[in-house]
């Protein structure tokens, strides 16, 4: 989901004054990890991430960090990570990094196409008649590359240019493909961890979540963006939908579905 339509939706929501709110939380929460002291056990990671979280564009709730965390220490061993929605490359950094400390090299796709909710090729982004929405584009995947390539210049994810539903369509086709960073991979087989952070809407967040079903293996993990209860967004539709059945356990909901298959 792109940082606009985040802030959009917060603002109609709760009005500029809880958007603000919002974003002061999120502020006080770096500074106060930032304040831990040296001995502490997470604040190696956390020092790196914070850094991270204060220089690259994104909305990443901290309770998402530690759910990434926990499927990432959880998740079946040998199985690659599949993010959907990569935007300026926030949690795509984290994932990188999480996984950077886990023993063993792990393959990690992700996917995204670049374009936003209301966008119009070859017009101005609002009244900005310099700025152009294309322009708005390619700066959002610009950043995208020099983010990895700054943050995870070792562990580059092997992203593909597209949608989620041309990236599955390709995985289940065991394609060769080339990544945006020039590199060929062979997509497919099963996978062990999927981040979700797509189109919002229940149609897609459902299309999203069967295509991932199809090749997480049993104990394989998916976590869910912006999917907590009292979400405006419909994915919180589908994950109480998810939750109700019998074929993933409910890891947990603070504020975001994390499930496991069974």
């Amino acid at each position: 989901m792109n940082l606009k339509t985040k802030i959009s939706v917060k603002i109609k929501r709760d009005g500029i004054p809880g958007a603000l709110s919002s974003s002061l939380r999120h502020m006080a929460h770096w500074l106060d990890n930032r304040q831990k002291k040296p001995d502490q056990k997470a604040n190696k990671d956390e020092e790196f991430l914070n850094w991270v979280y204060f220089a690259v564009p994104g909305m990443l709730t901290p309770e998402n960090v530690e759910a990434m965390r926990y499927a990432i220490a959880n998740m079946p061993i040998g199985r690659p990570v599949v993010e959907i929605g990569s935007f300026c490359g926030l949690s795509t950094t984290v994932l990188s990094y999480l996984l950077s400390k886990r023993l063993g090299a792990t393959l990690f796709f992700t996917c995204d196409k670049w374009e936003f909710e209301g966008q119009q090729t070859g017009k101005p982004l609002c009244d900005s008649l310099p700025v152009t929405h294309d322009d708005y584009q390619a700066y959002v995947k610009e950043t995208f590359l020099r983010t990895m390539h700054t943050f995870a210049p070792n562990a580059l994810p092997h992203t593909i240019e597209c949608i989620s539903d041309d990236f599955f369509r390709r995985w289940f086709a065991n394609e060769t493909v080339l990544d945006v960073f020039g590199r060929e991979v062979k997509m497919g087989g099963s996978i062990g961890f999927c981040y979700i952070d797509g189109n919002h809407t229940y149609k897609y967040a459902k299309r999203d979540f069967e295509n991932v079903d199809k090749v997480l293996v049993p104990g394989g993990l998916i976590l869910f963006d912006d999917s907590a209860d009292g979400s405006p967004w419909e994915v919180n539709i589908l994950t109480r939908e998810i939750a109700a059945e019998n074929k993933y356990d409910l890891i947990s909901k603070r504020p975001n579905y994390l499930f496991r298959k069974r």
